[in-house]
C-alpha cells in the first residue's frame, strides 16, 4: 500500500480507539468515580464546599496519546491550526495524553528557571540522540 492509504488506515484505526475511550469513560470510569463520589460525601473535607454531585465536579478522562507516522508533518500541521485558532492547547494536548494546564505550569517553571541560570531557548535544549545525529 502507498503511503497516503497507510495514513488513511491509521487515521480509521485511531478513530476507532478514541470512539472506544469514550465509552469507556462514560460507561465505566464514569460510574466508578460517581460511586466513588458517594462516598467522598461521608467524609468531610474530602470535596470542594458544596459539591454534592458528579455534575458539580468538572472532570476529564486522559489517555495515552498516538504518535503520528509522520511527527515533522503533524507539527507543522498543528502549528498551523494554532495559528489559525482552529485549535486550542488543550485540544491539541489532550491528543497527547496530556493535561494542558499541567503542562503550562511546567513550562512556565522551566522559563523561570531558564532566565535564573542566564539560558536561552537553543542552550536549554537536551542534546540529540545518536539516531538524531544520524538522521540529520
Amino acid at each position: 500500500p502507498t503511503r497516503r492509504s497507510s495514513d488513511l488506515d491509521h487515521q480509521t484505526y485511531f478513530q476507532s480507539i478514541r470512539v472506544d475511550q469514550a465509552h469507556i469513560g462514560s460507561v465505566i470510569l464514569d460510574r466508578i468515580l460517581e460511586a466513588w463520589m458517594r462516598e467522598a460525601i461521608l467524609v468531610s473535607d474530602l470535596l470542594p464546599l458544596g459539591v454534592r454531585t458528579m455534575s458539580e465536579l468538572p472532570h476529564q478522562w486522559f489517555w495515552d496519546g498516538t504518535e503520528h507516522v509522520d511527527p515533522a508533518k503533524e507539527a507543522r500541521a498543528q502549528e498551523t491550526r494554532l495559528r489559525n485558532h482552529t485549535t486550542t492547547l488543550a485540544h491539541e494536548y489532550a491528543r497527547q495524553g496530556k493535561d494542558w494546564e499541567s503542562e503550562l505550569r511546567q513550562r512556565a517553571r522551566e522559563k523561570v528557571l531558564m532566565r535564573e541560570l542566564g539560558l536561552d531557548a537553543t542552550e536549554a535544549l537536551p542534546a540529540p540522540t545518536r539516531s538524531e545525529e544520524k538522521d540529520g
